[in-house]
């Protein structure tokens, strides 16, 4: 029993390692939870991982006396093994990740600030990083190019659309979200140019905000990247929102096209949608191994005529295992037999001749221990077990039929986004019918598909909604 034990407890350790590593990679998806405080400083986080170390030597105490009063058969150890799991350290390790059925939801205030406190310590560093900027005297908007063009390279529009939030209206905050995304892109894009030559991106923020002249921290990032408007003065407009919207969203499309007419790929982003530090990675491994050619079963195809766009976000709580969606479930079950596996070997291995007296009883122990693991992937969730795609390689993202809802971030093809300016034109968006639903008709109508790649490369930052005109439901963010 005491090789249980052990093995439990360098389970426990192994995974707290994984979580640390999963802390660096994601501070986003983990969010630490510190209701009393604004800020968790780094004495606070030495405090939490002492607080875990104190955790460790207590259940191990916990697993040694409940050892003891176990019988030694397989049951009781199967037993012995949910109690630890789902009572100590699943709680442990996953209390922070959203998503997850261990996750200790604070109100919605609470998070409200923690989201305000996030923003706010972006903003910063964003602001930093601009003033160091015009303080080097390199402000050229030529850097938002990616690289030196190159015979056979992929260009890219990548176009932020963008409009003004919470203009003097609550308490006078301003979320900045454009600010952010800019200086991410803008970041990445120091780095990325100078070591690739197959993907050629080039940066510009379309402006569709109806008040141009009001819209400050538009004209302050001008200096920085090229950027065109949809308006040239005030603009009062009796249309639907979700049909204003449309509008928007249809002019910086084709406008992205016509600015950058060189483009072969228009990559439409939300002004609050942040990217991760891997954006750029995955983009290249998209276009490469998917959107130029289909890779198939080991075999590379001609460039698919049928592609409308390629989404590189989804909100997390629609990504979970239970889902209509055909790749989940086999997903799951793929999981779940790979643990159950490494389990079965590592308890035949611990307990020697007593477990593997016969193939019957080994074939047993894989039953439960699969039932176990089904468990435990859908107690963490979809998205947390899918990090480790992130932590891996971008050759190890997924690639699959996108579901419907939610256009922060989408890639078009050239002809394909012609085509989506003239559908887009001819229909008109209403209640409960936005540009996302009609996107769908559209792939309908014209017999086109989408796909969606996974873990997501953004996160959406935007707990302001500028058709809401005020703060969202933060679980929905």
């Amino acid at each position: 029993m005491m090789k249980l034990v052990l093995l439990l407890n360098s389970v426990l350790c192994l995974f707290l390692f994984l979580l640390d590593r999963f802390c660096e990679k994601a501070p986003v998806i983990l969010m630490r939870i510190c209701p009393t405080a604004n800020l968790c400083s780094a004495v606070r986080i030495c405090i939490a991982r002492v607080k875990c170390c104190v955790v460790i030597l207590y259940s191990a105490k916990y697993v040694t006396s409940l050892s003891a009063s176990c019988r030694t058969s397989f049951a009781g150890r199967v037993a012995l093994l949910y109690v630890v799991t789902f009572s100590i350290i699943l709680p442990v390790l996953f209390h922070n990740v959203r998503h997850s059925a261990f996750y200790l939801h604070p109100n919605k205030t609470v998070l409200i600030e923690l989201m305000k406190n996030a923003n706010l310590q972006r903003i910063a560093q964003a602001e930093r990083y601009f003033s160091m900027l015009n303080s080097s005297g390199k402000v050229d908007k030529q850097v938002a190019s990616s690289s030196i063009e190159s015979a056979g390279a992929i260009n890219v529009a990548l176009t932020i659309i963008t409009v003004s939030r919470n203009r003097d209206r609550t308490h006078n905050y301003k979320p900045k979200f454009l600010t952010q995304t800019v200086w991410k892109f803008h970041s990445l894009l120091e780095k990325w140019r100078l070591r690739s030559e197959r993907v050629h991106i080039q940066l510009s923020v379309c402006n569709v905000d109806p008040v141009v002249a009001l819209y400050r921290e538009a004209h302050n990032l001008s200096q920085f990247v090229p950027m065109f408007s949809r308006f040239n003065d005030t603009h009062f407009s009796w249309l639907h929102p979700l049909e204003k919207e449309k509008q928007d969203y249809v002019f910086c499309l084709n406008k992205s096209l016509e600015v950058h007419d060189e483009a072969d790929y228009v990559f439409l982003v939300e002004d609050d949608a942040l990217p991760t530090d891997d954006i750029f990675d995955v983009l290249q491994q998209v276009l490469l191994m998917h959107a130029e050619q289909s890779f198939v079963r080991g075999e590379f195809h001609s460039k698919p005529a049928d592609l409308a766009f390629v989404k590189f976000f989804h909100p997390e709580r629609l990504l979970n295992f239970v889902s209509l969606q055909p790749e989940r479930l086999p997903e799951l079950l793929s999981y779940a037999v790979l643990l159950s596996t490494l389990l079965t070997f590592a308890y035949t291995v611990s307990c020697g001749s007593a477990a593997s007296g016969s193939a019957a009883t080994v074939h047993l122990c894989w039953i439960q221990l699969f039932l176990f693991s089904s468990i435990v992937m859908l107690a963490c969730g979809r998205t947390a077990v899918s990090e480790w795609r992130r932590l891996a390689s971008p050759h190890f993202y997924s690639y699959t039929t996108a579901p419907s809802c939610c256009t922060p971030a989408l890639l078009f093809p050239r002809s394909s986004a012609r085509r989506t300016v003239d559908y887009l034109n001819d229909r008109t968006c209403r209640n409960n019918f936005g540009k996302d639903s009609l996107l769908d008709r559209m792939q309908r109508d014209l017999l086109m598909t989408s796909y969606l790649v996974q873990p997501n490369t953004f996160t959406h930052i935007g707990f302001y909604s500028s058709l809401r005109q005020r703060i969202v439901d933060p679980y929905l963010v």
